[in-house]
């Protein structure tokens, strides 16, 4: 496999680790300076690897893992978006979408959007 096809299993790999519980699986594709980013910027942003895992495995904790797609975008990007709307909480009435940004084989940024669409107007 080339770097690119191994970044799309890696992120499709962790994403289902995380979501069966295994956090550790997750941290382990984590660049130490990642940056997790919420579409307003403010408390819910992370810097650095400790920030992520900890927010990451206390939205594991609070709810039932959201059912994502993952997609393609270029050999360095990959699209996660949720299949259905989110019904409560900040993310309530929308299907938020998360462009996830790999370098040298790490995660080293996760920007969250609204929508599919916000999202991918980012990657252009």
């Amino acid at each position: 496999m080339d770097e690119h096809t191994d970044q799309m299993e890696w992120a499709r790999r962790g994403l289902a680790a995380w979501q069966r519980g295994d956090v550790g699986a997750l941290a382990d594709l984590l660049d130490p300076d990642v940056g997790l980013f919420w579409w307003t910027p403010g408390d819910w942003d992370c810097h650095g690897k400790d920030e992520v895992v900890a927010l990451l495995t206390e939205r594991l904790n609070a709810e039932d893992p959201a059912e994502v797609e993952i997609e393609d975008i270029d050999g360095s990007t990959v699209l996660v978006e949720r299949r259905h709307t989110v019904l409560d909480g900040p993310e309530a009435g929308f299907r938020p979408a998360t462009v996830v940004r790999f370098k040298k084989g790490r995660v080293i940024q996760m920007q969250q959007y609204r929508s599919r669409q916000d999202a991918l107007a980012d990657t252009r």
